[in-house]
This record gives structure tokens, sequence and C-alpha cells, in this order.
């Protein structure tokens, strides 16, 4: 064994051994030694050392030692392997005395029961009863399992910087907008087209009729199918149905044809379509292009087609009729039929008529060889100089004596597969070229005006998302991170951007989404991605642009607010105060673009107090205006949610809102913080009936929910009968967001915050037994009332504010500040000390006369210097009125006498004579291709 190997040397041989075996060492040296003292061998001569120092011994005794030893080592192993087996028995009978005594032992044992604690825990954390820890090991458990199913991923390189990608993102349009340009202009030589499927057919003729016989096969597997379908399934198919196989179409040498499953050519699909002139010039006809264009676009499609055929008829060796035919040619075949006259390339194998000039009777020999240059003689005929295989060559054949050799059948098939390749290649260049005529540019100008924006538009998109895409490319590739020098020409596409938001939300008030084609809404969203991405390119210009297009709806609301005061009250077709749907839902954009938790932002601070004035200045008429108000109470929300400011304005029209559907809302209105709803309920009857129609609509339909019912900023949802609801729902929806939102950060004012709420929401009395409202509008007012309890029982216990008794007349009083002065009669200064009285009153009078004349003065001084500058003003400004009308008076002699100059130099009778100068006089002269009479 592998011990008895280790414990013996690891059954190596003995150095005596070795040197039995193989020489070496001690043993060869005696050896050599009884070698040279008896050269007669062992036993051959004396039996002492022969005086060579070395004992003689002879080889038995030598094998007969070497053999007790071996036999030795073999004694003791054995003994070795049975002492080995004899302890392994031992160690057995040990063990299982051992396990024997373990059973004993694990009988007196109890083992947890794993299983059941599983079920014990599982039926706690159904039950809710684990205890705190449990619960932090349940956590820590989910969490380590959430960690299995993450993607693991590679280190990659570092994040790139906005430049970078910019950079990126421009160049990559820049190399399609340069492929597109370049397919368009027939140049496909750095184009490897890979965007161009090879399967599905172009917009062409051979496309398009490879599309109708494409959905021809599927109308007839779909027949097919179905007449499968209504068969029982347990009868068999007959041999018909098995025998009859749907026809493909492939790409050949001959062009477009159908195959069968055994690859045989059944027709051309040329001539099953015929004359049909009348469908062709139908399927020509595409949806943005014209009758004359689509001929055209046919026509260029034919001459490419027969290009495409030139080149592969002149690439091949006979022609493409001979390529066609050369598969139904024997192999064995040696003279072959010219082509007709078609010149022979250089390198074609052919065989030649050796000399046949010169040969005998007309004697023909014809040897294989290669052409090796085409010539023309005098007369142009073509003349080959071909060199033979066996190293003979020949000038100036003529073409009937060489014939080109019949290809081998893999020849064969390497041309067809490069006649199929170069078919499919010159398919695909097709399609990319009319792909690239078709499909917008990558890369746009800035258009600075929205005019401009809308041409591009007119001329390249024809859906919504294609004006989306236009929108992005301009700014990938124009791009402030690309070049400093694009941040002006970038400011103005932001104002366009602006003004292209609002124009799309007011297409939504009237006309809606307007479907999956224009996706107006999908139009804004895209709008808002491109504004932040432009307002984080450059922060400053792209604030200065929306604040001053907040400037301008201001303007343009205070206009409307003051155009209100000359509209009768109870007159509702005049225009609403209330600004458009696309300012409002460009408002809404707003803090998606820019931060709202600034104390102060430069755009969100004027557009928080324009929202402010909107909701409390302008006036109720209809419920577009109540939609509009309720809108931008959210949008108020929306910006003063996250920093806990409060919005008095959007709570107090809130509850304005819901004293709309009180049992008796002339009354209710009479109390609202806004009084735009006690006039709209004064003079509109349609809101006195609010809550009959919200009971009425509860009636006629399903139980909605409140949160199903939603405002909608389009005009005809608005006219609709679920408005009402709709309205009620929102203005419920919003309380108990403000409940959730300022619970806990008035200052312990929440009761008197919400004062006006609560008492708008006990005037609705849901059940009321006379008008009672539907029962999801209950679960609405009892979840908003809710809201507002929880929002209010968490400020802390203390006595309500009051308002202050009238103040005093010593805190009414202004409190003076002026110093106390000493009697100036007994005012001593230390300059006076030691003088008499007398002379200390004089020094102290002419003091007093000093400081009083140097303070008149420095006060005349200023009055000058005051009363110059104002004068100054004044004749600076007369002045500048003066300069100007003359400016203005002189632009208009010049230029009237520019027009004089002008139809002098004309001529044609407009003016004879008159003008000054250089005119006059060359009026006179009829100089320079002006003659007298105006006559040229």
């Amino acid at each position: 064994s592998d011990d008895d190997d280790d414990r013996y040397g690891g059954g190596q041989l003995d150095r005596v051994d070795t040197e039995m075996h193989f020489g070496g060492g001690n043993f060869d040296q005696s050896k050599r030694g009884r070698a040279a003292a008896n050269p007669y061998g062992p036993g051959g001569g004396d039996d002492g050392d022969g005086g060579t120092g070395f004992p003689r011994h002879s080889m038995a005794d030598v094998y007969r030692s070497r053999k007790e030893e071996l036999d030795d080592m073999i004694r003791r192993r054995k003994e070795d392997k049975a002492a080995k087996a004899k302890s392994r028995e031992e160690q057995v009978e040990t063990f299982e005395t051992l396990d024997e005594s373990f059973k004993e032992l694990a009988g007196l044992l109890q083992f947890r029961d794993k299983e059941q604690e599983k079920r014990a825990r599982l039926e706690a954390r159904r039950a809710g009863t684990l205890s705190r820890e449990e619960e932090e090991m349940d956590a820590w458990d989910k969490e380590m399992k959430t960690y299995l199913f993450e993607r693991r991923v590679k280190a990659s390189d570092r994040t790139k910087t906005p430049e970078e990608i910019a950079k990126e993102e421009a160049g990559r349009l820049h190399e399609l907008e340069t492929r597109r340009m370049a397919r368009m202009n027939g140049d496909f030589e750095e184009d490897d087209l890979s965007d161009i499927s090879d399967e599905e057919g172009g917009r062409g003729r051979k496309g398009r009729k490879f599309q109708k016989e494409k959905a021809k096969k599927d109308a007839g597997k779909k027949s097919k199918k179905n007449k499968s379908a209504e068969k029982n399934p347990d009868e068999l198919d007959s041999d018909e149905e098995d025998d009859t196989d749907e026809l493909e179409v492939r790409f050949t040498a001959d062009g477009l044809v159908y195959v069968d499953k055994d690859g045989k050519v059944v027709r051309k699909v040329d001539e099953e379509e015929g004359n049909r002139d009348d469908e062709s010039s139908n399927d020509n006809v595409d949806d943005d292009e014209s009758g004359s264009d689509d001929d055209a676009d046919a026509a260029s499609e034919e001459e490419e087609e027969g290009e495409s055929e030139s080149e592969e008829s002149d690439a091949g060796i006979g022609g493409s009729a001979d390529e066609a035919s050369a598969g139904e040619e024997s192999e064995d075949s040696d003279n072959d039929e010219d082509d007709g006259g078609a010149i022979l390339a250089v390198g074609t194998k052919i065989r030649g008529n050796y000399h046949a000039d010169e040969q005998f009777d007309g004697k023909e020999n014809w040897f294989e060889g290669t052409v090796t240059n085409v010539t023309t003689d005098g007369k142009g005929n073509t003349r080959y100089d071909i060199t033979y295989n066996d190293g003979d060559f020949e000038e100036g054949m003529k073409p009937e004596n060489v014939r080109p050799m019949s290809k081998t059948k893999e020849e064969k098939d390497e041309d067809k597969e490069k006649v199929k390749m170069k078919k499919k290649l010159s398919v695909k260049k097709l399609k990319a070229k009319k792909k690239a005529r078709s499909e917008m540019p990558y890369v746009f100008e800035v258009p600075t005006t929205l005019e401009a924006l809308h041409g591009m538009v007119g001329n390249f998109a024809s859906t919504g998302s294609d004006v989306s895409l236009i929108v992005q490319r301009i700014h990938a590739a124009n791009s402030v991170r690309l070049d400093k020098n694009n941040k002006e020409k970038m400011q103005n596409f932001y104002d366009v951007l602006l003004r292209r938001f609002v124009e799309v939300g007011d297409a939504i008030y009237t006309s809606g989404d307007g479907g999956p084609e224009l996706g107006r809404y999908d139009q804004l969203n895209a709008l808002t991605q491109t504004l932040y991405a432009m307002a984080q390119d450059s922060p400053q210009c792209a604030g200065a642009v929306f604040g001053r297009r907040l400037g301008i709806m201001q303007k343009a609301l205070a206009k409307r607010l003051r155009d209100e005061e000359f509209v009768a009250a109870d007159d509702e077709d005049a225009p609403s105060a209330w600004p458009s749907t696309g300012t409002l839902l460009l408002l809404r954009a707003l803090p998606h673009i820019f931060p709202v938790t600034d104390l102060r932002h430069v755009v969100v601070t004027p557009a928080l107090i324009f929202l402010s004035q909107t909701v409390a200045q302008c006036p109720i008429r209809s419920l577009d205006d109540v939609v509009m108000g309720l809108f931008c109470s959210g949008l108020i929300i929306e910006y003063t949610k996250e920093a806990k400011r409060l919005a008095p304005e959007a709570l107090a029209f809130i509850a304005g809102a819901l004293r709309l559907f009180s049992n008796k809302a002339e009354v209710a209105t009479e109390a609202t913080a806004v009084p735009s709803f006690e006039l709209a309920v004064r003079n509109n009857s349609t809101f006195v009936s609010l809550r009959k129609d919200v009971a009425a609509f509860g009636e006629s339909s399903e139980d909605p929910g409140v949160s199903d019912l939603h405002i909608s900023l389009e005009k005809d949802k608005i006219s609709g009968e679920a408005m009402p609801a709709a309205i009620l729902c929102s203005s419920l929806k919003l309380v108990s967001m403000i409940g959730e939102i300022y619970g806990g950060s008035l200052n312990d004012a929440e009761a008197e915050v919400f004062d006006e709420v609560s008492r708008s929401l006990l005037l609705l009395k849901p059940k009321s037994k006379s008008s009672p409202l539907p029962r999801f509008v209950a679960n609405g007012v009892s979840e908003a009332a809710q809201s507002i309890s929880s929002a209010s029982s968490s400020a802390s216990n203390r006595p309500p504010l009051l308002r202050r008794s009238g103040a005093t007349a010593g805190q009414l009083a202004i409190k003076s500040f002026a110093p106390r002065m000493e009697d100036p009669t007994r005012y001593i200064m230390s300059k006076d000390k030691g003088k008499s009285q007398r002379q200390a009153i004089l020094d102290r009078n002419r003091r007093e006369y000093k400081r009083e004349h140097k303070a008149a003065t420095r006060e005349l001084r200023l009055d000058a210097a005051f009363i110059e500058s104002e004068r100054r003003r004044d004749k600076e400004k007369r002045d500048s009125k003066a300069r100007e009308q003359r400016n203005k008076n002189f632009a208009w002699l010049e230029e009237e006498q520019a027009t004089m100059n002008q139809q002098v130099r004309m001529g044609g009778a407009l003016l004879s004579g008159g003008g000054i100068g250089a005119a006059r006089a060359k009026a006179r002269s009829g100089k320079i291709g002006i003659k007298k009479g105006g006559k040229f």
C-alpha cells in the first residue's frame, strides 16, 4: 500500500540494489578491482585479495545475501499489513460501540421541531403578534432576499460630463444626417446599409408586389386554418391538401420568381401582374406624394433597375442571358455559342483557335488559355491577346476564334450567388435612397420665431411625435454645452418653445388631445423635458426668458381685469378674465423645471404671486371659471406643499367652491372671503342648481367614487353632466390634501386657518332630507372632515387667538427721541473758565453765531446744487423732445428725397428732372442707361 511504500523509502531500492542493477559506486570499483586482480573470473585463482587490497567473494555469496535481505523485507511488510488490518478492525468495533451508546443518549435528548416553529411564526406574522426583534429580523430577511434579484454589473467607465454627453449626441445626429444626404445623392461608398432590412419589400413596384403576395399568402393561411378548425379533429386530411403547397417568392438572376417546395421555378412575378396599369398606378400613389411624383419615382425605379441589370450583365462573362442559360447547358459541351458581340473581360478563361489564318484548308486547333488584353484594330474591330496554358501566346485574335470556356458547377453557383447578392444590394440601395428621401432631417437650424418653427413642423412632421422629435433634435444639435456662442439663439428658441407650449395648451381646451396622431398631452410632456434640459444647460437665460414671459402674463391679466369693469355682471358671453388653458398648463410645468422650495426664486415667486392674484381677483361667470380657479388653487398648493408655506388664497377659493353645493347657495356664499362667488350665484342661475345636478348625476350613474372623478380643462368635458360632481369631488380631495400637508406645521394655529374650510364642509349637509347628496360624495365629505379634524387636533391645548382691544392714548402717542438739553445760560465750557461772566457770554455768542453761519451756508449750497440739477434735468427733457422731433423730421425729409431720387433714376416718365446732386445731373445728361423721356 501507499503507507508501506512511504514507510520503506517510498518503494525505492537500496543502495546495493541500485549499484547492482545500474552500476556505479563502490560496487563497480570493487568489481573492477577484482577483475584486475583475477582476470580469470571468480574462483579462478587465489582466494585472498591477491595483493590488490579487495576481498574476493563468489557470485553465489552475493546473490545469497541479497535473497536474505529481500525475504526479510517481505516478512516485515506482511507483519505491518497484518498489524494495520487488526487496528482497523478494532477501530470499526469502537465506532460501532459508540454508535450504539449514542442511540441510547439520543433518546434522552429533545430536538427542536423547525417545521413547527416555521408554522407558528407564519401564524404570528399573519396575526400581527410578532415581537419587535422578530419584525426587525423579518425586515432584514426581506432586504437580504431582494439583493438576490439585483442585477450584477461589471465596473464601467467613469460617468460622463453633461458636455461630453451633449457632444456625443450632436455627433451622432450629424453622422446620421451626413449618411442621409449621401443616400439621397446615391453615394453608398462608406455605407454598410445595416439599418435596411432584406426581408421586407421596399416602397417601389417590386416591393409592393412582394407585400401583396405576402398578404395573399397570409390570407390563404388564415382561410386554411379556418377550414381546418371547422373540420372534425378526428378526421384525416385528404391527399390533395397534403400535396398542395404554397409558392414562395425568391430573388434569382431572372428577377422575382415563384418557387415551389422542390426549388423549381414556376413563373415570374411580372407575368402574373400582366398589364395591370390601373392597379400599379394606384399602388404607386403614396399618402404624402402627388401622382406626378409617383410617376417620377416609378420611372426612377425602372431606370435604377435597368442600370443594376446592365451592371450585372457587364460584370458577367457572357452576359446575363448566358448566365441564366448556363445551368441548362451540359458540363461537357465544348462548343459554346458566342454572346452576340459581348466583349470578354481581361482574365477570362477561353478556348482559342491557334493561328487560324495560317492553318491549311481551314483546320482548327483549339487550345485553352486566358485573355490578357483587349484591343481594337484600325477599323474599330475587337481583337484579343491570348496567353495559352502551355506558355505560348497569340496577339490580335478575332472574336470568332475565341470562345469562353464553360464554367464548372462550383463557379456557376458562385456566379449565381454574386448576382443574387448584387440584386439584393441594389434593392437595399433603392430602399435606402427612398428612406432617406422620406425621413425627416436629423439636424435643424434654430428657429428664432414661432412662425419658423411652425414652418418646420408643416414641412417635416405628420404626427405629434414627429413635432416632439424635431424639437429634441434642434436642442441636441445646437446645445449651449456644445458652444457658448449658441446662448443667444437658444435663448430665443426657449421663448419660442414657451409660446408653442401655450398654443398647444389652448388647442387642448378647444379640441382636446387630438387622438394618437396629434397627442397634444404627449407633446406637452416632451416640451417640458426639453425646457428642463435647456434650463439645466443655461439657468440664467432660462430664468430671464421665463420671467419676461411671466411679466407679459401679468400685464395681460391686469388688462383683462380693467376691461372686466366695463362688462355687465350678468353678461355670460363676455370674454373670461381668467388666463388661458395654455398659460395654466405652462404654470403647471413650471415646478418641474425650477425648484419651488427656495425662499425666493426669480421665476417661482412671481408665478406664485400671479396665481394668487388670479384666484383672488378674477370674477366667476361660468363653470369654466370655477374649473380654472380650482386648477389654480391646486397649483398654489403644489408650489407650497414641500416648503409648508400657507396659501390663504387657495384655501379661500376652495371654501367658496364648496359653498356652491350647499342647500342654500345664495345665503352660503354671502360670507365667503372671495366675493366673486356671491356675484356668480346672484347673476347666474346655473350655480344655484349645482347641488341638484350632482344628485341627478348620482342617480343616473353607478357609484364612481371620489377618486374616479376629475376636472378637465377641455371645453367639451367642462360642459358635460359629470362636471359639477367632478368639481365637488376635486374640492374635497384638495381639502384632504390640505389637512395632510399643513397639519402640525402652523404653530398651533390650524384651527383658525382651517376655520373657513370647516364651516364650508358643515354647510354641505350630505344627508339632508330635502336634497341629499350621493353616497360617494358623502363619503368624500366625511374623509375631508376627518382630515381637517385630525390636522386641527394635532395642535396643543392653548387659549384661542383673540383680537386685541383698542389702543390707549399712551400707546397711540409717538415716542419722542429729542435729547435733553441743559440751560444754555448756565452752560460753561472748559475754555470759558477763568473769564468774566460778560466775556464768557460774548465768546459763547460768537461761537454760536459761527456755527449757525456755517450751517446756513451748507444748507444754501445744498439747495443751490439741488435746484441746478433739477433745472438741468428739465432742460435736458425739453431738449430731448425737440431733438427727437427734429430727427424725425430730418428722417422723413431724407426718405422723401431718396424716394424722389429713386424715381428719377428709374425713369419711365415717373419724374422728369428733380432730384439733387448726381441724380439731377444724371437725369439731364441721360447717361448710365437712363435716356431722356424715360425710355431705355
